[in-house]
């Protein structure tokens, strides 16, 4: 059983997906032959880097969309993960026809798409599995053969014929209580003050870290860390977050391995979303001992399990938790974190779900387009359309 796993946001951002991706490939090598195909990076042992055009490339730095200047910068961010996928999915071809492969397991949509619509040019059809990282769902769905979902809830809405379910997973013994840092004392935070951070692009749709930065700003003498990539909200959100916050807010980024020395300085986790398909960051948090404040959303509620769950949405909800939560919760919460994180989400427990997962899905059977008087009453349909509005024009 050969499987390929394709992320072409790997080696150029760090978002869910990606950690998604390199803790399932570093998961599975070694017990079964799985290749990771990524944008990024260099070639080492069983990865290999696809040629693409990426997202932060200065070749997209003048995208013009006729959008309304209010969700300008969303818009170009959707058209350079786009044009990212797109060049990805294409360019992978070449390494997939040559691997030979079983499964092929897809992490962006885009990419999905573009290989199963190519699935004929394959001497021995692959079966493509998406991975749903966005919740998607099921009329939205890529085409594919199975979709892997992250929570019941994402499982409630999917494609019931084609959709398996195997959660996210957090390596515990990278992210656990025991974890030493000295980060505190690297960006001046009083030892004895009350830390809040959050970990998410920083950005104002979607991550909402401008509600997160006024929220934490009302508790008196709170620090706010937040980590997380950069996007074209960032220099104002920044420059917010100087404005009412000065001193008691730090902007950082660090690499994925170097996360848990930021979350054991913090007390509490916090992200402001008022949805997560998933949420890595959840039980990244958890597993160190913070509690974590979220979303009151049935998916989060399934994921955290023991957690404060707030409305989002509304103004002072999360001072208000901040402020007034029963110390008592808050030590309870500390403790239950690490225990929820080693039983549902460890990544050894994992394992053996995925290596039974695939070899299912290698060995059902392969179900390609075949001709007959359907397939031919639509090519006709589609070429007369195509010869009328040849004729139109």
């Amino acid at each position: 059983m050969k499987i390929a796993l394709l992320c072409s946001g790997l080696g150029h951002v760090d978002r869910g997906h990606e950690i998604f991706a390199r803790d399932l490939f570093e998961m599975l090598k070694g017990t079964v032959d799985i290749t990771l195909l990524k944008g990024g990076g260099s070639d080492t042992e069983g990865e290999r880097v696809v040629d693409n055009i990426p997202r932060n490339s200065n070749l997209l730095a003048h995208i013009k969309l006729p959008v309304s200047p209010k969700w300008m910068s969303a818009a170009q961010e959707e058209e350079r993960l786009r044009v990212e996928t797109e060049t990805f999915a294409y360019a992978s071809l070449k390494p997939l026809l040559d691997g030979a492969y079983d499964v092929i397991h897809c992490l962006e949509q885009e990419v999905c798409n573009i290989v199963y619509a190519h699935r004929h040019l394959f001497e021995h059809t692959p079966k493509v599995i998406f991975s749903n990282g966005g919740a998607l769902p099921a009329r939205d769905l890529p085409d594919c053969d199975f979709v892997q979902e992250h929570t019941g809830y994402n499982l409630s809405r999917s494609r019931r014929d084609k959709a398996f379910m195997i959660p996210h997973g957090v390596d515990c013994s990278q992210f656990h209580p025991g974890v030493t840092t000295d980060f505190r004392q690297q960006h001046g935070i009083p030892s004895d003050a009350f830390v809040v951070i959050s970990v998410g692009t920083v950005c104002y749709w979607h991550k909402r870290m401008d509600y997160v930065i006024r929220e934490v700003a009302a508790v008196p003498g709170a620090y706010l860390v937040i980590v997380g990539q950069e996007s074209a909200d960032t220099a104002q959100i920044v420059k917010l977050g100087k404005e009412l916050m000065g001193a008691r807010i730090i902007f950082t980024r660090m690499p994925h391995d170097e996360l848990p020395r930021a979350y054991k300085a913090a007390d509490v986790f916090v992200l402001g979303s008022l949805f997560e398909t998933f949420g890595i960051v959840y039980i990244e948090a958890m597993a160190m001992g913070l509690p974590v404040i979220c979303t009151n959303h049935v998916n989060q509620r399934s994921i955290v399990r023991d957690g404060i769950f707030i409305d989002m949405s509304k103004s002072g909800a999360l001072t208000a938790a901040l402020r007034e939560t029963d110390p008592v919760l808050l030590a309870s919460l500390r403790a239950k974190g690490p225990e929820n994180a080693a039983v549902y989400y460890d990544l050894p427990l994992l394992r053996q779900r995925y290596i039974d997962e695939y070899r299912r899905i290698a060995e059902s059977p392969t179900i390609l387009p075949s001709y007959s008087p359907r397939t031919k009453l639509a090519a006709n349909l589609r070429n007369g359309l195509r010869r009328l509005v040849g004729a139109i024009r």
